[in-house]
């Protein structure tokens, strides 16, 4: 067995690039991060105006996408580089296949399954597509990129939709589960995994780039549950 690599040391930031990594992925991709921040889901999730039908898709996509969330957190186990970074995605991947899996299936049978039409289906695919190829071409870095976009996402809208809680239960705790721990913890991680990676300034472009397609790929995921 070879020996466990030693804990790394977040690099300083390299001449023309100032602050860490993970702040440059959002003020880099300001104008989508603000779209998404504001897209129509989170706006009826804040204001308690999701419909049943909606919130009952969402449900079922966000079921299927933890399929891929658990793939993706088993190639990052794959692929860590030090045993902290072992850890947490371990932590990540048990919890997806067990506590978050639980969790859609309970939800779903409250609100029952609805039916999808292929559009629907087709456009929140995407992005798992966006997160998979990703995995394949960028590896670590892509696979951390990925994650750490769509978690500081929910981290953020979740953040301010606490503030005016839903009447209605399954969506209130469905947001107060982003606020707390161990969700908070692990954005924590992802946010300390990405500054601690080790990158060339091409491969930065890349993860700016990928940081940009999976918000946007989120926006499509979020607006199929509106589609019929």
């Amino acid at each position: 067995m070879s020996a466990v690599p030693a804990p790394r040391s977040t690099p300083p930031p390299a001449a023309g690039r100032p602050g860490p990594l993970s702040a440059r992925l959002r003020s880099r991709n300001k104008d989508i991060w603000e779209e998404a921040l504001g897209m129509r889901f989170v706006h009826d999730v804040t204001t308690d105006a999701l419909s049943d039908a909606v919130f009952a898709r969402y449900l079922l996509f966000e079921r299927e996408f933890v399929d891929t969330a658990a793939r993706l957190a088993g190639a990052a186990v794959r692929e860590a580089p030090t045993a902290q970074a072992l850890a947490g995605h371990s932590r990540s991947l048990h919890a997806l296949v067990t506590d978050q899996y639980a969790y859609f299936t309970r939800a779903l049978e409250t609100t029952g399954v609805p039916e999808v039409g292929q559009q629907a289906q087709e456009q929140a695919a995407v992005l798992t597509d966006v997160v998979l190829e990703a995995a394949d071409t960028l590896g670590y870095p892509g696979i951390v990129t990925c994650m750490y976009a769509a978690e500081s996402l929910y981290g953020t809208w979740c953040a301010a939709a606490e503030r005016t809680p839903s009447a209605r239960a399954e969506v209130a705790d469905w947001v107060h589960l982003h606020t707390v721990a161990p969700f908070t913890t692990q954005l924590r991680f992802l946010e300390a995994e990405a500054d601690a990676l080790e990158i060339l300034p091409e491969t930065e472009e890349d993860l700016v780039a990928l940081f940009g397609r999976v918000l946007t790929a989120e926006l499509r995921f979020h607006d199929a549950a509106y589609l019929d």
